[in-house]
């Protein structure tokens, strides 16, 4: 198992919230949910899903990253500066950004300790060689995550849990 999880590289992915002093999205451009994609290095702004119309301060997904070189630049940033860039890039798209923004906080996966990334990158030679003893209760060890699953992200994480439980329960009744 040790080895099947030494074996497992993890993609780098940076998230950044940001607080504006009210919902421009909403009053200025008739936002309401959904996601930009956009060509810049923040890849996409997600904008909430909820609280139509209620005035006052916004929340946005102001950046989400996921594998590739975008991600490693913004991993190699401090907090502050990945809030003070992903409020420029931002701008890009919409320039009420700097006269709105409030406060940030930025997550690097690959930064956080016993995570070291977003999500499992599987090759199918890896896969072939490991995927099982990961998967194998290992002592009092029984692994669960996307990466213990053939379907990626949370869908994978869900039915791995499932897995998991449902194996470790069937071998508690046999014992």
């Amino acid at each position: 198992m040790k080895n099947a999880i030494d074996s497992l590289p993890y993609a780098a992915s940076v998230k950044v919230g940001l607080q504006f002093k009210r919902r421009f999205w909403e009053e200025d451009e008739a936002i309401y949910g959904g996601i930009s994609y956009t060509d810049l290095p923040i890849q996409q702004i997600a904008y909430p899903n909820y609280g139509f119309n209620r005035g006052g301060r916004g929340l946005l997904l102001g950046a989400y990253m996921y594998g590739g070189a975008n991600s490693f630049e913004f991993t190699a940033m401090t907090p502050a500066e990945r809030v003070a860039s992903a409020v420029e890039f931002g701008a890009a798209i919409h320039p009420q950004y700097r006269s709105e923004f409030e406060h940030g906080v930025a997550v690097a996966w690959h930064r956080v300790p016993f995570t070291l990334g977003c999500v499992g990158q599987w090759t199918e030679a890896a896969r072939a060689q490991h995927y099982r003893n990961l998967c194998q209760i290992d002592g009092r060890i029984a692994l669960a995550g996307e990466h213990a699953s053939q379907l990626p992200w949370q869908e994978g994480a869900i039915l791995s849990a499932i897995d998991a439980i449902t194996r470790l329960h069937e071998r508690v009744v046999k014992t």
